[in-house]
């Protein structure tokens, strides 16, 4: 048992040192499903293209990729964030209740500044919203001016295609708001609820 003694009482931080551990290894996994989310993507969306292109009669299918690329930037952006709040805790609650103190999350703070556009922004935008736009693109002919649609299906692609555009948009916005280029907005913030 780890104790220091300090005004005649003793305090254990046994158990503060072991939720660090496991805090810590808590966002490692975090970073790690990050990555395997982004791998994910790529091979996604490869796929679809892949496989819509070698078949014309398949274009449509395209339609999928912004869906898929907001599901899964959606899931990388909550990872990002979830991994800010344990780290906040660590920091904030943790740390002092540990003699000596934790000091790692205060001395990552110091070190980093906001995430370098080149290095880390531009591939998430490339790899979710880039895969959702160029799909949208590629589709856009079909979807409203392509040969032998019938009205109502035609109404059904535009919809869908409308739909992918504002999933599109919904990553960006994702997207710079994990690389601190856009403002995050609690929920009671935006006036919808």
């Amino acid at each position: 048992m780890s104790t220091t003694r300090g005004d005649s009482k003793i305090i254990d931080f046994d158990g503060p040192l072991a939720e660090f551990s496991a805090l810590r290894d808590e966002i490692q996994e975090r970073v790690k499903s990050q990555q395997h989310l982004f791998s994910l993507q790529l091979t996604l969306a490869s796929a679809v293209f892949g496989f819509s292109l070698s078949r014309p009669n398949m274009i449509a299918l395209l339609l999928i990729v912004p869906f898929s690329s907001y599901l899964l930037c959606g899931r990388v952006v909550a990872h990002h964030f979830g991994t800010l709040r344990v780290a906040k805790y660590i920091k904030e609650e943790l740390s002092p209740r540990t003699p000596g103190g934790l000091h790692w999350e205060s001395w990552l703070d110091r070190q980093q500044g906001r995430p370098h556009m080149l290095g880390s922004t531009l591939p998430l935008l490339l790899t979710f919203v880039g895969a959702g736009a160029l799909a949208l693109a590629w589709v856009s002919g079909y979807v409203f001016a392509g040969g032998n649609v019938a009205v109502l299906a035609r109404c059904g692609l535009v919809a869908i295609w409308l739909s992918g555009l504002v999933t599109t948009g919904l990553s960006a916005v994702l997207v710079l708001q994990m690389s601190g280029r856009l403002p995050v907005r609690g929920w009671n913030q935006t006036g919808l609820s």
